[in-house]
């Protein structure tokens, strides 16, 4: 008998306090969300969006540093943050991309027209948050695997589920309000650069996407097509810099800043092989839209976008609650939290601009405004010990009843 219960004690150490330690461990990780944990930081003022983010509360915010997965900027850090005021939320993330990319839809240029046909590869950098509005099906657990797609297929979300979609564009939005730059080094082969500075102010390209798909939010985007007859519309007259060749906006237009093609080339203008001129030297392209400013619920997001010598900076803000049904809407004075994942793109977008894909971060990754929820204090030793104690229980019930048979 002395002998048996040894045996059972022995038991107990040599088997049971293993095991103990493995409902603890796996006890410990049912405790932690699938999703990556971030933390806004509350400021009391409203911060510059410039792209520089040098605000002590960016200072003060919390990182966190995330590694894509796929496409040409596979395995690329991407560092984020979240600051939050009264009435507004804003992000920051950063992350390296070795060219600057603004000529989505570029034109091919014959003599001294720029012709609609589209040569193939030129696109635009952007970066895309996608956001739950409520629940949406998966989204929790595996993130950007729900909605994120590749170059040939679409996707929509089952009957009343919703995401907000923040489209940040460099060729498309990105510089509606200001571009500027500095030290240009140009690839000419394809208008891309390979060193400088470039800053951008304007506005996100704000989406959804529901059962019908991706769906602008309502009221007009940041941008339009400049096209007409075949070729470009509008032209920059006397481009000054790279950057300004690039982007055209319609208060350019507006102030005569530029030079309507068409009529150029009927009037046979000299100013319009000036123009061209101009952008031959400057390495550029004439943009594929032209830029203006959003309205209703499709302007709801601020953005500066600064490139330096391969590095991006990026900087968003939108008010806390829109009060559109097709906006994410955040209370940081409740306990909700709100999952979000990315994705960034690299001279990127449809199949016919070239076979490139966008890298995401499966994430997700869960939004909170105030500190992580503490572990309950000795948990794990609770669950441990529980663990030996129910086993042990079960084991000695075992042993009595095979005792009296």
């Amino acid at each position: 008998m002395k002998i048996k219960f040894k045996k059972l004690i022995l038991f107990l150490i040599v088997f049971i306090l293993p095991f103990g330690m493995i409902i603890s461990l796996v006890a410990s990780d049912l405790r932690i969300s699938a999703a990556d944990p971030f933390t806004a930081y509350e400021s009391s003022t409203e911060l510059t969006v410039d792209g520089v983010a040098d605000e002590t509360a960016w200072g003060s915010a919390t990182s966190l540093a995330v590694t894509t997965a796929g496409g040409t900027l596979l395995n690329t850090e991407v560092t984020l943050k979240a600051v939050y005021t009264a009435t507004s939320i804003y992000m920051y993330a950063t992350w390296a991309d070795d060219t600057f990319s603004a000529s989505r839809g570029r034109y091919n240029v014959s003599g001294y027209v720029y012709d609609q046909t589209l040569a193939a590869g030129g696109s635009e950098d952007r970066i895309a948050f996608m956001w739950e509005i409520g629940t949406v099906t998966g989204f929790s657990s595996n993130g950007c695997d729900v909605m994120c797609h590749d170059l040939t297929t679409d996707v929509d979300l089952p009957t009343g589920e919703i995401a907000d979609m923040w489209h940040i564009k460099a060729a498309r939005g990105g510089g509606r309000i200001s571009h500027t730059g500095s030290g240009f080094v140009v690839d000419a082969s394809t208008y891309e650069l390979t060193a400088g500075t470039v800053s951008l102010h304007g506005y996100a390209d704000d989406k959804h996407v529901d059962d019908g798909g991706r769906t602008n939010d309502a009221g007009n985007g940041p941008y339009f097509d400049n096209a007409e007859n075949g070729h470009a519309m509008w032209i920059e007259k006397s481009p000054s810099t790279w950057i300004d060749a690039m982007i055209i906006t319609e208060t350019e237009i507006a102030d005569g800043e530029t030079i309507n093609i068409t009529a150029g080339m009927a009037g046979g203008w000299t100013n319009l092989t000036d123009a061209v001129d101009a952008y031959v030297l400057l390495k550029a392209n004439v943009p594929r839209h032209i830029l203006r400013t959003p309205t209703l619920s499709h302007g709801d997001i601020e953005v500066a976008i600064k490139w330096v010598n391969g590095v991006y900076t990026l900087e968003t803000k939108r008010a806390l609650d829109t009060g559109n049904a097709d906006d994410v809407a955040f209370d940081p004075t409740g306990t909700d939290t709100y999952f979000f994942s990315f994705a960034i793109f690299d001279n990127e977008g449809q199949e016919k601009d070239g076979p490139k894909e966008h890298s995401t971060y499966k994430g997700p990754i869960e939004l909170s405004f105030g500190a992580p929820a503490a572990p309950i204090p000795g948990y794990d030793l609770i669950i441990f010990i529980g663990g030996i104690f129910v086993i042990s229980a079960i084991l000695i019930k075992i042993r009595i009843t095979r005792k009296h048979k």
